[in-house]
């Protein structure tokens, strides 16, 4: 169990040495892991029910500290859907997934988490015939084909958000290279002005928060560690269910931080799914 500390939180002297106290972390260290603006890790418990004790202690001391599964950023059952297209209706978000529009109360949106990600690509090129190999001593050319024959590694990286909503936990995600911003009057700048512009509009619609932290809040350090994975099914009468899509693009540290913020920001709200 993950016991956070939330962004709003102002690590003031007083108040971190207060917290070392609390939670017998040494100041210095607390200070480190709580960043201004960003969800933060305070400490890690494998028994649930002194994580909820200590929470339950740093809340009623004031402290913005919400209790969060780890195993909540590994979730295959939080899926990430692509968002082809994206736009405003009336009250509601407009977002447009293999070619059907999915319209969205701006209510029901939680939190916009956006970042950049960074995804493994392999290029496969094709084998040389087996005369390559004759050579009793391979010639330099005979080294570069068989060079040529492995996996060629590279990384791509690229910047999404992803929307998150209060009552479903699958994922809308706008990619800067693929979503179309033009139903949001955006149609110049670079593919990431474009996102984040729409970012901002979305954001300022719903009147959520935007969290820009993966690269900076100690909470990303858990993104990608390995804890037991587990699905979880949709609720019942839920209002929105994810649309049937090949995921896109992953990059396990980015899919686990957005979901770890998205479970801290509805247990914040007082929210279940």
């Amino acid at each position: 169990m993950l016991i956070l500390i939330g962004p709003s939180f102002e690590a003031t002297k007083p108040a971190v040495q207060r917290l070392a106290q609390l939670t017998g972390l040494v100041a210095y260290d607390l200070k480190t892991k709580l960043r201004p603006g960003s969800w933060g890790v305070v400490k890690l418990l494998a028994d649930e029910e002194k994580a909820r004790e200590l929470t339950d202690k740093l809340q009623q001391e004031g402290f913005p500290a919400v209790l969060v599964e780890a195993d909540v950023a590994f979730d295959q059952g939080r899926r990430i859907v692509l968002v082809e297209k994206v736009g405003f209706g009336m009250d509601q978000i407009e977002l447009e997934v293999r070619g059907h529009t999915m319209p969205v109360p701006t209510r029901g949106l939680l939190t916009i988490v956006q970042g950049e990600a960074i995804v493994r690509s392999e290029r496969a090129v094709a084998a040389p015939s087996s005369n390559t190999f004759r050579a009793v001593v391979p010639t330099a050319q005979d080294i570069q084909a068989f060079r040529e024959t492995q996996t060629a590694n590279s990384y791509d990286s690229f910047h999404i958000a992803d929307l998150h909503f209060a009552t479903v936990v699958w994922v809308a995600r706008l990619d800067a290279r693929r979503t179309d911003f033009s139903a949001l009057g955006i149609d110049s700048g670079s593919p990431l002005q474009k996102l984040e512009q729409a970012v901002d509009k979305i954001a300022a619609l719903a009147q959520v928060r935007v969290d820009r932290g993966v690269r900076t809040s100690s909470l990303a350090s858990f993104a990608t560690r390995p804890t037991p994975m587990r699905s979880v099914s949709p609720a019942p009468g839920a209002p929105l269910a994810a649309p049937e899509q090949k995921p896109p693009p992953s990059d396990p540290r980015f899919d686990g931080y957005s979901r770890l913020v998205a479970e801290a920001e509805r247990a914040a709200r007082g929210l279940s799914v």
